[in-house]
């Protein structure tokens, strides 16, 4: 079974070091109606940044209107790791009160930003006191920015005076290959060999992935960065075409 995600965040809400320009006001209405569309008879979850549902109501409410779970990104998009836990905390109650206020149901599950929750008792201690059922923020490899050297594959639980938490991570086969970065710069023949060969895999997105420029014009054009993000990019133009692809093989 394949769980569809989309991290619903802004292009300027991500972590790789670069330097904007003044950018346009982006179509992400346009971007989550067409997550919508390839959500269609399958369990999909938006994992909704605090400051995004603020800006943009509206559109939580859009894809809580048509069925696909709604859970929480944090409140800002910064890393988990870089922030005292008291900040983490505070934000991240703030941000599942302004979801739960928009679609009038509790939100109980969670993604760190870029995968950067430490995998220590005390934050999840946290998720299961404040109503936090699962979390799905464990990448099973370490990398500069974020992962973990502890090769968990598949979900497990985490069980706290507050209660238990299971975590989801991302699928792994030698490396992840679930979505993003992976997503953009795989074949596609290699993806459908990886996803055929995992029974539970994680898919996830980005609003700006479903664009319909190349991303890598866009940011030539509104963005200052260096090779890391360029690497990071790379055939982002086809990713709408790769995760159509392979949704339609299951």
């Amino acid at each position: 079974m394949m769980w569809l995600t989309l991290d619903v965040e802004e292009i300027t809400d991500m972590n790789f070091h670069v330097h904007w320009k003044q950018i346009p006001q982006l179509e992400y209405e346009k971007y989550i109606e067409s997550f919508i569309a390839l959500s269609k008879n399958r369990k999909a979850t938006a994992f909704v940044l605090g400051s995004f549902a603020k800006k943009y109501p509206h559109i939580v409410k859009k894809l809580a209107q048509n069925g696909i779970e709604i859970a929480c990104h944090g409140l800002h998009h910064n890393l988990v790791y870089s922030e005292n836990f008291q900040t983490w905390s505070h934000d991240l109650l703030e941000a599942k009160k302004i979801i739960e206020a928009l679609t009038c149901k509790p939100v109980v599950g969670y993604r760190s930003p870029s995968w950067s929750l430490p995998f220590e008792k005390r934050y999840y201690e946290f998720l299961a006191k404040v109503g936090f059922a699962y979390s799905s923020s464990y990448f099973p490899m370490k990398n500069y920015m974020y992962g973990n050297s502890i090769d968990k594959k598949a979900p497990f639980m985490i069980y706290t005076k507050y209660g238990k938490v299971q975590e989801r991570p991302i699928a792994k086969k030698i490396i992840p290959f679930s979505g993003g970065f992976y997503l953009r710069v795989l074949p596609l023949w290699l993806l459908k060999i990886l996803f055929k060969k995992t029974k539970n895999s994680v898919l996830y997105v980005h609003p700006y992935e479903l664009m319909d420029r190349n991303i890598l014009h866009f940011f030539k054009e509104y963005a200052t960065y260096n090779v890391d993000y360029f690497l990071a990019f790379y055939a982002s133009s086809s990713a709408r075409k790769k995760l159509k692809a392979l949704l339609d093989e299951k």
